[in-house]
């Protein structure tokens, strides 16, 4: 009997222990999440090219092709592509060519269905007064119209304009934990811009010189603010600024 009662006794504490350890395990699967899907970039111009801050509308055309196209929806992800390239072509007479995803991950996801959640953040810079670039009034026009058009169509949006570094990241922050509720987020980017290499760089408007050496301090790769979506669907990034390097050789 005393036997049969330690071999009892020995399979109760190995039941416990396996207890223990399957509820502390609990909490830590209950807290892991999938993984957001990748983001999607949409530019509008190739690498190397200057893009437009105003078109026949009074902004960028990647701005008019977007406030065009977004009345459509709902739209499949390839149908979405094919018509921003189009507008987008039409509004810049053909100067600004988009580029899109190689690869969608569903090109039948539809954008904009009813039942969908949506979230936008609109980032943009338009007064470089402090910087020896250009102010853009064409992006000071779309900081208005594109919100509009995105509230319009149904996706809940922030907007971010001339914020500086610090703000444009928290903007980016809040956003990232906002859009991790919704099943599609959409950031749209506007102002200066550059590509460095195969790295492409949003400008902030106290961007201090002609020099390259400002970049990690005075402007955001758009690989960062890429991470800012992490909506459960499909998160697009879509860049209106330019690609060219005004810094070669510095």
């Amino acid at each position: 009997m005393r036997g049969g009662a330690a071999s009892l006794g020995w399979m109760n504490r190995r039941a416990f222990i396996a207890a223990l350890g399957a509820s502390a395990a609990a909490p830590a699967l209950a807290q892991t999440a999938p993984a957001a899907p990748a983001p999607l970039f949409y530019y509008a111009g190739q690498a190397g090219r200057l893009t437009s801050d105003r078109d026949r509308q009074g902004g960028n055309p990647f701005a008019s092709a977007l406030c065009e196209v977004l009345p459509e929806l709902p739209l499949t992800l390839e149908a979405f592509g094919g018509r921003m390239a189009l507008a987008n072509s039409l509004h810049s007479r053909g100067w600004q060519n988009i580029q899109m995803p190689r690869k969608l991950p569903d090109p039948k996801l539809k954008l904009g269905r009813a039942d969908q959640s949506r979230r936008a953040l609109v980032l943009i810079n338009a007064d470089y007064s402090k910087s020896d670039a250009y102010s853009l009034p064409g992006a000071r026009f779309d900081a208005r119209r594109v919100p509009d058009a995105l509230q319009a169509a149904g996706f809940e949006t922030t907007l971010a304009l001339d914020a500086g570094v610090e703000g444009a990241r928290a903007a980016m922050a809040a956003f990232a934990a906002q859009s991790a509720d919704a099943d599609v987020s959409l950031v749209y980017v506007g102002g200066h811009g550059l590509q460095r290499k195969r790295t492409v760089y949003w400008m902030m408007g106290d961007y201090p010189g002609r020099d390259s050496k400002w970049l990690a301090t005075h402007a955001i790769s758009l690989d960062e603010i890429g991470t800012a979506g992490r909506a459960r669907q499909a998160n697009l990034v879509l860049y209106a600024s330019c690609r060219d390097d005004p810094f070669l050789g510095k």
